[in-house]
């Protein structure tokens, strides 16, 4: 072995510090130390993960500058342990090696973390996405806008002029959670001593320490802080972004909030001693506490304009909770607390009730039964007088400032019975003028309740509910009105949570008082009187967050390692301050394809009066375009037996191209190779800019043209009709909105371009036909491909149809009305009304004409006499019903014909078959790939079946012969039905970008139900799906990976040659030599430092 390098004494400090340095670098103790400290570090990291979750370890270890710089200084160790050696003798070839080996290793992983992808993307049902989001990276997206219309004629980004993207590392967990979370303090708040804390909680409190090393942002932090620069010189505007509080996941809520507990219901039991129904009174349940959070919304700024004056304080809407409702209010003022404390009745509520009012610093008690309309009720030792305007049983409710109502509430003359009793007052002073406001109080919907807030006049109005029957709670609408007993939290002005509970059927304020705002069991009051038990309910106030006003707030949720960013309802609380105004607001994160809307809380505005600029701050995660789409085309659940818990889930996928949905596909009639023909042509490898407009085939039509074959195609996504011509490919508009334009200039037209589908071409007289739906109708249109007449509308149906056929000789055009399961035709120019030719056909779907022979044909199914399958057939029959109709060919059980074609030429039909779809979804569910469309074709007798191989074929449409080629269009994918579940990744290398990715099964949400905001959001209203999912699926690249596995074959390599070399190149020294050699290193100095250092020790 080489001897390392020595250093000397008569060698320069600054070489013999290089060299010492070198020395340790290259030292094996430098080389335990560190491999321990990986060892420690990944085995540390392995608990994190299984804690906490991938995220976790990623942003606290795997992402941080220290994990880096314990490899960047493992990888110093080994090149420096080799080239310490060099120059290197043959014997040290399998050392060199296998220290480039670990290099190489080293080098790969450090490329994997850097630019590797490890991202989600949420995908629904019978959606398609191409863009992933990379949980890790949180951004501000900050904009400048001047002043400007928003008319449509403008365009936005010409009133932009600065954009600027700023990090913001906000890290897996609330801020919040730092605090609580990690030390020796449990969730019960019970704290331990220095051992038992590390026993009990050892990970949480390392980990808030480990944690601290990552490099994030915490609360108060500027992310931004400068003065505003336009075409390089500054405005001296004031541009800052400070973070103050940061929720990985949250709810929304708003403040003023209280969150009581309930017990449960008392327990009924035999007692065994008097043989008596006994009851003991209801528990709380510690380990799932009956919870119900109580706040105010606060109006929105539409509603506030309108509500605002009548309604300050925010609205209250009442809860139900246990035995009755609940509900908040806010007081303003003293006057306020002492109405709710004392408006308890002192009198017999009679017919019409009683009314409590605080007028003056004094409470009133109003008998209405002794009054009637208009009528002025004089108050006792006091300088005011009440005028009852009004006694309603029942209030209808409107919008405020309308003619004949009281701030939008109005009498409903047509209620007998109180339904809803209201009073209407006017408080007068001593000269009989009104003073104030008008006054309405509601005896069961006290949050109506109109107050005067300037003079200071609250009330409450009881009514007499206790014969009054009334429906169960429950999701009914109308019980939501039903009179409940109620219990009302106040927050006093004096900053006290105050309560009263009133018994509807005892007609009595049973409780009135104060409460401990942040409580426990020990703290709790009687609640709710059920009447089929003798003890009440009890609760305690849980929680108790004040506010002066109703406002927006976000409330945090526990960390769930299961869901991802997709997920979860991010949020940051920043303070704004730009040019003269700062603001605070609360801002939810946005996961979305850039370019995409947002929500009105996904971003800030923060206008600046005097330079007529507005910032937009926005906070979007890492959007990763991926090359291509993802269709989900149906999600699998299933569930373990007995439960709700899903023990398997899996997602059936599509890998469609980025700028096409749908493309036209053929196939030779003896060949047995199918291929796309480039109509449209697919995104191209480099240029995914090209893919904004993207492109979907709903229909074409081959015509043979002086310069060859040209395709008339529908573009379904543009709405448009395009003309290419195979063989170069050149693509122009034929029809699209512009066109339309201009030749309906002058000219009468019934025709348009809204939904185009099924395309046919009439090659006697040179038009097109195909089928459109116009405001819920379906209709035909025809067009010349040589006049620049505009489309002409050629039948319009009250069905809807779905597909057409022509026979030019006869001059006819055919279609399937496939809701009223008949075919139809009329002339080709549409001059006389349409006849029914079939009727009656089971489920008909693909039409042909034999303009020869004057037979049709279609595809239909019908279910078997048991109900428990389908079958499809394919028949034909004589146009002038002198033939019967006649099956011709059946389908597989439960296969239906997509779509039906005829070459006349060679009296042969070509049809596409496919399962029938269960849940819209057209696939197998299992995990073996199968075709789940298949090209087949038969002659017009029924016999010669013949079975194309095209294993490609994925949801096929709009069959048609041309020449000697089978054409059809289908979905441009690059993989069909691929099978995604748990830990079973699908490698796909992106035709676009060129990247490898493996995708795996992470999670997913749902099911939404028809009603529900997300399934009406997302599918259309005529679908018949029961449910909806959303899967989400991790996008795993790592381009360090080959260089990895690289560098372990030549660390293998070289400790097989280490091996090799030292068993059959080197013999062994003689034991006599070996014992010389050992003699003679005893007695002598290593080197010339040990020389001169060991005199003393000598």
């Amino acid at each position: 072995m080489a001897k390392p390098l020595r250093v000397t004494a008569d060698q320069p400090v600054l070489l013999r510090a290089v060299q010492r340095c070198h020395k340790f670098l290259a030292s094996l103790k430098l080389a335990v130390v560190l491999i321990f400290s990986m060892a420690f570090t990944l085995g540390y990291a392995t608990f994190v993960e299984a804690a906490y979750g991938t995220a976790v370890v990623q942003f606290f270890v795997y992402q941080t500058w220290w994990f880096n710089a314990l490899n960047f200084t493992l990888g110093v160790n080994i090149f420096c342990a080799a080239a310490i050696r060099y120059p290197w003798k043959r014997n040290q070839t399998g050392f060199v090696i296998t220290h480039i080996g670990l290099l190489t290793l080293l080098i790969g992983a450090a490329i994997g973390r850097k630019y590797g992808v490890d991202a989600q993307i949420p995908i629904f049902e019978h959606k398609m996405e191409n863009f992933a989001f990379d949980r890790g990276r949180m951004f501000f997206d900050l904009e400048i806008v001047d002043d400007h219309s928003e008319s449509s004629q403008h365009i936005h980004d010409e009133f932009v002029h600065s954009q600027m993207r700023v990090p913001f590392l906000a890290g897996p967990f609330n801020w919040e959670d730092y605090d609580h979370h990690f030390g020796y303090t449990l969730e019960g708040g019970k704290k331990f001593g220095l051992t038992q804390g590390l026993l009990k909680n050892g990970l949480r409190w390392s980990s808030g320490h480990i944690f601290k090393l990552a490099q994030r942002h915490e609360p108060n932090d500027i992310v931004v802080d400068q003065t505003v620069t336009h075409e390089g010189q500054s405005n001296g505007q004031q541009l800052k972004i400070e973070v103050l509080d940061f929720q990985a996941d949250s709810q929304k809520s708003s403040l003023p909030r209280v969150e009581i507990v309930l017990s449960n219901p008392p327990q009924q039991f035999l007692d065994e001693d008097t043989g008596k129904q006994e009851e003991r009174p209801g528990a709380f349940d510690t380990e799932s506490p009956n919870a119900f959070p109580i706040t105010i919304m606060p109006l929105s700024n539409p509603l506030e304009a309108i509500y605002g004056d009548i309604y300050p304080y925010g609205f209250s809407q009442p809860q139900q909770a246990g035995g009755g409702k609940v509900m908040l209010w806010i007081a303003p003022d003293a006057e306020y607390r002492a109405a709710f404390l004392e408006a308890a009745p002192t009198g017999d509520l009679g017919v019409k009730g009683r009314v409590v009012l605080r007028i003056a610093g004094t409470t009133h008690q109003l008998d209405l039964n002794t009054t009637g309309l208009d009528a002025i009720i004089e108050l006792p030792n006091s300088d005011y007088k009440v005028k009852v305007l009004g006694l309603w049983n029942d209030a209808v409710e409107g919008r405020p400032g309308t003619a004949g109502t009281t701030y939008g509430y109005s009498n409903n003359i047509q209620q007998t019975e109180p339904e809803s009793p209201t009073a209407h007052l006017q408080v007068l002073d001593k000269n009989g003028t009104p003073w104030g406001r008008e006054i309405l109080l509601f005896a069961n919907k006290p949050h109506h309740n109109v107050f005067d807030f300037d003079q200071k006049i609250y009330g409450t109005y009881w009514f007499d509910f206790s014969k009054k029957s009334i429906q169960p709670f429950g999701g009914d609408p109308a019980a939501q009105e039903q009179v409940y007993s109620r219990i009302e939290f106040l927050q006093g002005d004096d900053g006290t949570l105050y309560y009263r509970y009133w018994n509807r059927r005892t007609n009595k304020l049973v409780s009135v008082g104060s409460l401990v705002d942040d409580g426990g069991v020990n703290s709790a009051v009687d609640g709710f009187q059920m009447p089929q038990f003798k003890s009440p309910l009890r609760f305690y106030v849980n929680d108790f967050e004040s506010s002066d006003k109703p406002r927006v707030a976000s409330q945090a949720l526990p960390f769930n390692s299961d869901l991802q960013i997709v997920q979860r309802r991010v949020m940051a609380l920043v303070r704004v301050t730009f040019g003269t105004t700062t603001e605070e607001h609360w801002i939810r994160a946005f996961v979305g394809a850039p370019g995409e809307r947002r929500a009105t809380d996904q971003e800030i505005r923060v206008y600046d009066k005097p330079s007529g600029q507005t910032l937009v701050v926005s906070m979007p995660t890492q959007a990763l375009d991926i090359g291509f789409r993802i269709r989900l085309k149906d999600f699998e659940r299933k569930l373990d037996p007995g439960t709700r818990q899903a023990s398997h889930f899996s997602s059936w996928v599509d890998f469609v191209d980025l700028n096409n949905t749908r493309e036209i596909w053929g196939v030779g009639i003896g060949e047995s190779t199918a291929h796309p023909i480039k109509v449209p042509a697919r995104t191209e490898s480099g240029r995914l800019s090209d893919a904004d407009n993207a492109h979907s085939v709903s229909g074409f039509a081959m015509v043979a043209a002086k310069q060859g074959t040209v395709v008339y195609w529908i573009d379904a996504q543009q709405r448009e009709i395009n003309i290419t011509q195979l063989d170069t490919g050149d693509t122009k508009p034929f029809l699209n909105g512009q066109i339309l334009r201009q030749r309906n200039q002058g000219q009468g037209s019934s025709g348009g371009l809204n939904q185009p589908h099924s395309l046919a071409f009439d090659v006697e007289n040179n038009r097109l036909y195909w089928i459109d739906t116009i405001g819920g109708n379906t209709m035909i249109q025809s067009m010349s491909i040589f006049d620049d007449e505009p489309p002409q509308r050629i039948a319009l149906s009250a069905g809807v149809i779905s597909n057409i056929a022509l026979d030019p000789i006869n001059e006819t055009i055919y279609w399937i009305d496939s809701l009223n399961n008949q075919i139809m035709r009329c002339p080709l120019d549409g001059s006389t009304p349409p006849t029914i030719v079939v009727t009656n056909i089971p489920k008909p779907n693909g039409l042909a004409v034999a303009q020869q022979t004057g037979t049709i044909y279609w595809g239909q199914t019908a279910i078997t006499a048991d109900g428990t399958a389908t079958v499809g057939t394919i028949v034909s029959r004589g146009i002038d019903s002198s033939r019967p109709p006649k099956v011709i060919a059946r389908l597989e059980i439960d296969n239906y014909c997509v779509s039906l074609t005829l070459d006349q030429q060679h009296d042969t039909l070509y049809f596409i078959e496919a399962p029938q779809p269960a849940k819209e979804y057209i696939g197998q569910h299992s995990a073996e790939l199968r075709s789940t469309h298949y090209l087949k074709s038969i002659s017009t007798t029924g016999g010669n079946e013949h079975v194309f191989d095209v294993p490609d074929l994925d949801l096929a449409d709009h069959l048609q012969v041309f020449g000697e080629t089978v054409y059809w269009d289908q979905s441009a994918s690059f993989g069909h039905d691929v099978f995604i579940t748990m830990n079973a990744p699908v490698q796909f290398d992106s035709p676009t970008n060129g990247h490898s990715y493996r995708l795996f099964q992470e999670s997913f949400n749902g099911p939404w139900k028809p009603g529900e905001a997300e399934y009406e959001r997302v599918i259309p209203a005529d679908s018949l799906q029961t449910d909806l999912y959303l899967s989400v699926l991790t996008v795993n690249r790592d381009p360090g990976r080959a260089i990895r596995n690289f560098g372990c074959l030549i660390v293998c390599l070289g400790i097989a040659i280490m091996f090799y070399m030292k068993a059959y190149f080197f013999k062994p020294k003689s034991s006599k030599q070996s014992s010389k050699q050992s003699f003679n290193k005893l007695f002598e100095p290593a080197d010339a430092t040990e020389q001169s250092t060991s005199t003393d020790a000598t």
